[in-house]
């Protein structure tokens, strides 16, 4: 299929329905078939003779590959809207179909700022609360990331230790070591544990065999440091105004309850 995009419309062309390219300099010409009920020729120009002919080669490849059943497929003509309703219709899709993520940033932005700005505290603080917030949660979760602290909490909770064996790998530069394990019901897995145990043991995930963890302590504490001086450290600052904002409306309903006690 031929798409070619002019302004905000845009005419699709089966690549059967392309009867010859005709490309001369910096111009290119895509010639239809009579019945594609195709006012004029498609034309257009280039700053770049090499990219021309390149695309002109591309057409040609598409007429000779294009399928005969292509012929009754008809020309497609379609106007996009303009900006503003495009991106609410892109926005629209994005809430329906996209990650949850989407709908819970649409929430925080409708509810939140209301919420930070309207009530009787210091609106300096709450706007500056609805500011870095996101930017704390999403730095404190980096952490989280870099230090395994979300897979130790599904170890400590789930997790099953057995023996394994432990041997170098060579073709991942990433990871040090691989482990070969059994699980209890008999299924051998191999894994890459982030850091080498100081026994040969590990505990994985019941659920997922392939999440392992060494029974490393000193170096993962050096870890889990070093990811929270770089990115621990900002997302704790950063959620410093949401805490003194909780902090205050709370104290301010406090007050008032006790004042209509």
């Amino acid at each position: 299929m031929l798409h070619w995009r002019r302004g905000r419309g845009t005419v699709t062309v089966p690549g059967a329905r392309i009867r010859r390219v005709a490309v001369e300099g910096k111009s290119l010409e895509v010639v239809l078939f009579e019945d594609a009920q195709a006012d004029e020729a498609m034309r257009v120009r280039h700053r770049n003779e090499v990219m021309v002919a390149a695309l002109g080669a591309e057409i040609e490849a598409i007429i000779g590959d294009s399928d005969p059943a292509d012929v009754r497929r008809p020309v497609r003509r379609q106007s996009a809207p303009v900006w503003p309703v495009r991106a609410l219709a892109h926005l629209r899709d994005r809430l329906r179909h996209g990650s949850p993520w989407w709908r819970r940033a649409l929430g925080y932005v409708v509810l939140g700022l209301p919420l930070a700005v309207g009530l009787p505290v210091d609106r300096s603080v709450g706007l500056m609360a609805w500011l870095l917030l996101p930017a704390s949660v999403v730095l404190l979760r980096m952490w989280i990331g870099m230090a395994d602290l979300d897979t130790r909490w599904v170890m400590w909770r789930r997790g099953v230790t057995v023996r394994a064996r432990y041997e170098p790998d060579h073709a991942n530069e990433g990871s040090s070591h691989l482990v070969h394990f059994r699980t209890l019901d008999g299924r051998k897995v191999t894994a890459r544990p982030a850091l080498r145990g100081r026994r040969d043991e590990i505990r994985y995930d019941p659920e997922d065999p392939s999440r392992v963890l060494a029974p490393t302590r000193v170096a993962w504490l050096g870890f889990a440091l070093a990811g929270f001086l770089v990115t621990g450290f900002w997302g704790a600052v950063f959620g410093v105004p949401a805490v003194l904002w909780v902090i205050e409306a709370l104290s301010l309903l406090f007050q008032e309850f006790r004042g209509a006690g």
